[in-house]
């Protein structure tokens, strides 16, 4: 009987080691690595992942009135509506906290509602009135801009002062509350405050 001397390079140990090395993560992987995530669990990431629920926008229309008077400059008069958005909501990846106790109700802790954006639209900017008396002076945006950014201020306080904010709440609410009755859970309560807070 003949015997053959059978080589195995270095190489092919490495690879041989590398497909084991594989092969047993892989199996780690399926059945023993990762531990059961829950459904409420997996809600609450993707809620996280959401990041910012924007549930309320409110639209102002504010009509500006600029006037300057300069003997040297000329005299410029100008009045014109211009748009506002607000928008609130809440903002899940600054805490969120979603559990079941034993006795199957739903716990839900999520932040405060917040006020997004409070910003002027530039493309609704609509001239009623324009009167320049002189050519050297134009009216330019930066003249008015101060105006129009005092305007935003005095419509975001207004839109505070409205309940914004309560009514982004109870909306961000109504959502998540949904959310959890398509995941098939009944009995569902908000604890005031913020989880993280």
């Amino acid at each position: 009987m003949a015997s053959r001397k059978i080589r195995i390079t270095l190489f092919e140990i490495i690879l041989i080691v590398l497909a084991l090395g594989l092969a047993g993560g892989g199996v780690f992987l399926l059945y023993g690595g990762r531990a059961s995530e829950s459904q409420t669990g997996v809600m609450e990431q993707r809620l996280r992942e959401l990041r910012q629920l924007k549930t309320v926008s409110q639209t102002y229309r504010s009509v500006i009135y600029v006037e300057e008077k300069n003997f040297w400059r000329g005299n410029k008069q100008v009045l014109f509506t211009v748009e506002y958005l607000v928008t609130a909501g809440v903002d899940f990846s600054r805490g969120l906290e979603i559990r079941e106790r034993s006795d199957g109700t739903v716990y839900v802790r999520m932040p405060s509602a917040e006020i997004f954006l409070s910003d002027a639209d530039e493309s609704s900017i609509h001239q009623m009135y324009l009167r320049e008396n002189s050519f050297l002076n134009p009216i330019r945006m930066g003249d008015y801009m101060s105006q129009i950014i005092a305007q935003g201020e005095a419509n975001r306080q207004a839109a505070l002062d409205g309940g914004i904010l309560n009514l982004a709440e109870a909306n961000a609410r109504l959502a998540v509350l949904r959310i959890l009755k398509l995941g098939n859970f009944e009995k569902i309560s908000f604890d005031p405050g913020n989880p993280d807070g």
